[in-house]
């Protein structure tokens, strides 16, 4: 592992599986998904050693966790079951588990007291059940969806309700000595879709001018990047040159979520060979969640590439009007098992978690600041065409867990 300038020592690795998997509207909902889930996970992992979890509350469950003896509960059924919640997903604030939830995932936005006050909520609870000695991080959504675009006034509440945030994370640091970091999560067609669009935002609100010495210095501390390395890979980013911008920019990287995408190469495909394809697509074109679908336009001739986005998988089927005119390549924004390479005619974008884990975990000048904190975080095992699904949702996610510890060991 590299040395770390924003964390002062050398990272060991963090590994747990996202809890936003299981419905959790509540309290009791998340204390029974630990019994039911997250215990029989860490069985068929390891049984003998501990395994972080990266939990997830609703707005309501985390106010319920505020409440009275609730904190206490929490702790003592993590620590019961050897469950370390090294890091919080604060993106869905509402119910992630409804029949529909598409764009309302992205409420309510960062411009909202709302937003600000269930993220203090999530702080509190992470410094309260984050064992000793460790940093925390919670990612956050990225502002809001893309369309319509903010105004300037939103975009500089929302920096504002960031920047006051960060403030209350460095009081707390000096007062007491807990780091807690905030994680801001580019996703494809929202505000800040892609690592640049993030990085943009990031310096032209949490630098000087517009800060003080003092302020710009408190950003880069308790506010950091959340790199997806599915949202990554749909806006076909190279991870290489991101992260040596992040590095020259000074942006650590608090979390990372480790996720693959589908993607589907057209060009290698006859026409049977597209409508075979085609089929399989469609079978991930579901109601719940937005699926984001980008595709790389053949080459141009001045060698730039042109990536394009639809907002949703179903709105991009339905655009094609003849399999025979389908070049290029596909991504999709559809979070399948982490271990999957290809499945049938469709492959997946792990090679991008493998070079993700190269990079960060490899010496060099142009590696960022990371806290070495990795959250797989495959959320759509419950819409997943039945034949990707393994028996049980525990063992699908035992096999992404050891899949992963693999990889970080080679």
């Amino acid at each position: 592992m590299s040395l770390n300038p924003t964390f002062g020592k050398r990272v060991v690795p963090q590994v747990g599986y996202c809890t936003n998997v299981h419905a959790g509207r509540d309290l009791p909902s998340i204390l029974r998904n630990i019994d039911q889930y997250s215990v029989p996970i860490r069985q068929l992992v390891d049984p003998e050693k501990p395994m972080g979890v990266g939990l997830w509350f609703s707005e309501e469950s985390a106010k319920q966790a505020m409440d009275g003896q609730n904190l206490v509960a929490l702790e003592l059924a993590l620590s019961k079951n050897q469950l370390v919640p090294f890091t919080l997903n604060g993106f869905p604030q509402g119910d992630f588990h409804r029949e529909i939830v598409k764009h309302d995932v992205y409420l309510p936005t960062w411009w909202t007291e709302q937003r600000l006050e269930y993220t203090r909520n999530l702080v509190q609870i992470l410094d309260r059940i984050l064992p000793s000695e460790q940093v925390g991080s919670i990612s956050t959504l990225p502002i809001a969806w893309g369309n319509p675009k903010p105004s300037t006034e939103q975009m500089e509440r929302a920096a504002l309700n960031l920047l006051t945030l960060a403030r209350e994370l460095r009081d707390r640091f000096e007062t007491t000595g807990r780091r807690i970091l905030i994680a801001i999560e580019p996703e494809p067609g929202c505000c800040l879709t892609d690592s640049q669009s993030f990085r943009d935002f990031y310096n032209r609100y949490f630098s000087a001018p517009w800060l003080s010495e003092r302020d710009a210095k408190c950003a880069r501390e308790f506010l950091t990047l959340c790199h997806d390395v599915c949202h990554a890979a749909v806006m076909f980013e190279d991870q290489q040159e991101e992260f040596r911008l992040l590095q020259r920019d000074g942006i650590a990287i608090g979390k990372v979520q480790v996720s693959s995408a589908i993607e589907l190469d057209w060009d290698v495909l006859d026409v049977a060979g597209k409508r075979i394809a085609m089929d399989q697509l469609r079978k991930f074109a579901e109601d719940r969640y937005l699926h984001q679908t980008t595709w790389v336009e053949p080459s141009l001739a001045s060698g730039e590439r042109s990536v394009s986005l639809t907002e949703d998988l179903p709105r991009a089927l339905g655009r094609i009007v003849a399999l025979e005119s389908l070049q290029g390549r596909w991504r999709v924004h559809f979070h399948v098992p982490i271990y999957l390479d290809r499945f049938d005619s469709l492959s997946s974008t792990r090679s991008e978690i493998i070079r993700c884990v190269e990079l960060l975990t490899t010496s060099g000048a142009g590696s960022p600041s990371f806290s070495g904190h990795f959250e797989i975080e495959t959320y759509a095992w419950g819409v997943l065409p039945a034949e990707l699904r393994e028996v049980s949702l525990q063992r699908g996610i035992a096999k992404e867990f050891c899949w992963f510890q693999s990889l970080l060991s080679t």
